[in-house]
């Protein structure tokens, strides 16, 4: 399918397979006899008479001076987009310089076997995305400018009328076209509005008659400019086009009438929803033309797998819900398991993988206001479990009942590997988090060899473990440190497991303290007890102290902290917080209590202090593992 899909993507560009004496590549002939504009050059004839083409299969084989030095005159002359070099040997440093200086995007083994195609066919998102999108681009507006009619305004002024648009106004002059446009009041008065708009409108043909038409206007207000697109429909065949997607305006009236419905008939109405969890972290990933195509696919998936009685809607961008006639609970629980599994495989090559949370809810309540709020809280994920209590509510995650958790994490990996996806290692450094991006290298039985940073890498060192993340993971991967090469900038992890909260919980930077810091804990008016900060946010304090607390004697009660930290503007270069606080969270250890309590609002001068001090320890902490990985730079 790779090979299907590149050919056909590539169809408007042009594609030349170089090389010097005979060609070894004989794994492309299929692709240059499928592709219009794939062709074969010999180097070692005339190089000044090298085709132009968009993309270059280079066979260097032997990496000698001579041919570099005839492929420097070629990049002189031609800039392609994407170029790939097969070479006998990968590791040639002459070569790798060559290929970094001209921006070669990738320089693979040459070797005439079918696996070599999926190095070069599975598409990234690169240059070439872009180039494509422009031809995409393209070939649209020309299918525009042959299809529809449409015209541009200046204001109210008529600047410019397509061929297909005079041909149905039946005139090549503007003022004449602008004349009958005249005669619509109602488009006349959407045209003095500087906002989008949307109507039928009817026009009469010189034979008298009249034909409807859908009009949609779009704006721009900076320019003042309007483009007028004009389609022809017949009203009386839009009303149950099953391909049609509904918007939740549309979706909220159809729900209103099945509930007005059901109170009469009891017929069941069971809703089931088709959540893109990870839409936020794609979005920041890829180019909105890759996900585009990405959800495009998958839409029309939802579409071949839904019952022939089902409305698709689109309640948000990464929610869609499926409601059809008279679907019970256990029915909608059924086919929740039969979309997953089908959605989750459809999706399992793509180079985007979205991930699906599949669920099932069964309307009882004829409240259309309560039902919508169920609904949102599905959308945000804010349903929680008081909620479910209260509803038939079925829920899968992301790959539940396709595979075992072993086999999710190794799929997940494998997808980060063909797609080039990032994994962003987590650790924390005395309470810092060190956050940075990292590639899989190689893969063997059970454990990963991965890219690091030297501050990533003597993080993992001290906390012996990592935690993965990346916008195609459901959950965050936690992983155990095999081995750290900091100056090769190598990661060895083994024994992957999901963790059941993300890593990212917390919401403001926190740091350990330099020294041991001393506080004092006042709490029931004249209780008190003594302990050290764990670490220390501009929100919350952690601490620990050995006496043994029951939750009721401090849980959710307002303190009084006593305890201080350095500030150059203070006595003896201390200042002396004494602050309220509210306890959070008390948890018993083996020899000691933790006790975390929040500092909301916290007065003039105890927040310039805490920021000041936040600020500064960061900075500390900073320069601290900088000069402990300086040895390996």
């Amino acid at each position: 399918m790779l090979l299907e899909q590149f050919l056909h993507e590539t169809r408007y560009l042009s594609i030349v397979h170089l090389s010097f004496g005979e060609e070894k590549l004989t794994i492309f002939n299929r692709a240059k006899k499928e592709h219009p504009n794939f062709h074969s050059f010999d180097l070692n004839n005339d190089i000044k008479s090298t085709p132009m083409a968009d993309i270059f299969f280079i066979e260097i084989g032997e990496t000698t001076k001579e041919k570099l030095k005839l492929l420097l005159g070629l990049f002189a002359k031609h800039k392609p987009i994407i170029t790939y070099l097969f070479a006998d040997d990968v590791e040639n440093r002459l070569l790798l310089k060559f290929a970094l200086h001209f921006g070669i995007t990738d320089v693979l083994p040459l070797k005439n076997e079918e696996n070599l195609l999926f190095s070069v066919f599975s598409k990234n998102a690169n240059k070439l995305d872009d180039k494509l999108y422009t031809f995409q681009k393209i070939e649209l507006e020309k299918k525009i400018e042959h299809f529809f009619p449409f015209l541009v305004f200046q204001g109210e002024t008529l600047i410019y009328a397509n061929a297909k648009a005079k041909m149905l106004y039946e005139t090549n002059d503007l003022n004449a076209l602008q004349a009958k446009i005249n005669r619509d009041e109602e488009l006349c008065e959407a045209l003095k509005e500087n906002e989008d708009a949307q109507g039928s409108i009817v026009i009469e043909t010189a034979s008298s008659q009249k034909e409807v038409y859908l009009c949609v206007i779009k704006s721009f207000p900076q320019s003042n400019e309007k483009i007028v697109t004009l389609i022809q429909y017949d009203p009386e065949s839009e009303s149950k086009n099953c391909s049609t997607i509904l918007n939740r305006f549309d979706f909220v009236d159809k729900l209103k009438d099945r509930l007005a419905q059901q109170s009469v008939t009891h017929a069941a109405i069971s809703l089931i929803f088709i959540n893109i969890s990870n839409l936020d972290k794609l979005s920041k990933t890829f180019k909105s033309t890759t996900l585009y195509d990405a959800f495009k696919n998958l839409v029309n998936k939802i579409f071949q797998f839904k019952d022939e009685t089902q409305d698709v809607i689109q309640w948000s961008p990464n929610l869609y819900i499926l409601m059809g006639e008279e679907n019970n609970f256990e029915h909608a629980c059924e086919q929740t398991k039969h979309l997953q599994q089908e959605l989750v495989h459809a999706t399992a090559s793509e180079k985007i993988t979205p991930i699906i949370l599949t669920s099932a809810f069964h309307v009882e309540s004829s409240d259309l206001n309560e039902v919508i709020d169920y609904i949102e809280k599905i959308n945000t994920k804010k349903l929680l479990p008081q909620d479910i209590a209260k509803i038939k509510y079925f829920e899968l995650e992301y790959l539940d009942h396709v595979i075992e958790e072993q086999e999710q994490i190794a799929y997940l990996m494998h997808n980060c590997v063909n797609n080039k996806i990032p994994i962003k290692l987590l650790n924390i450094y005395k309470g810092l988090c060190i956050n940075t991006n990292s590639y899989i290298l190689k893969m063997a039985e059970g454990t990963y060899h991965m890219s690091c940073e030297n501050l990533q890498g003597y993080a993992m060192q001290l906390e012996g473990e990592t935690v993965l993340q990346a916008p195609n993971f459901p959950k965050d991967i936690k992983a155990e440190i095999s081995l750290v090469d900091i100056k090769r900038s190598l990661v060895i992890i083994k024994n992957l497991k999901f963790m059941p909260n993300s890593a990212n919980n917390r919401q403001h930077t926190r740091v350990q303290t330099s020294i041991r810091t001393p506080v004092l804990i006042k709490y029931a008016h004249r209780s008190s007890a003594q302990g050290d900060i764990l670490d220390i946010s501009v929100n919350s304090v952690a601490m620990k102290v050995s006496k043994v607390f029951r939750e009721e004697e401090m849980l959710n009660q307002t303190v009084r902290l006593n305890f201080s930290l350095p500030n150059e503007e203070g006595e003896n270069g201390y200042v002396i917080m004494d602050i309220e606080a509210k306890v959070t969270h008390i948890a018993q250890r083996e020899d000691h209590t933790k006790i975390v309590a929040m500092l909301d609002n916290l007065p003039k001068p105890y927040d310039d202090y805490l920021l000041r001090y936040m600020y500064n320890r960061q900075k500390e902490l900073i320069f601290e593992i900088k000069k402990a990985t300086k040895a390996y730079n």
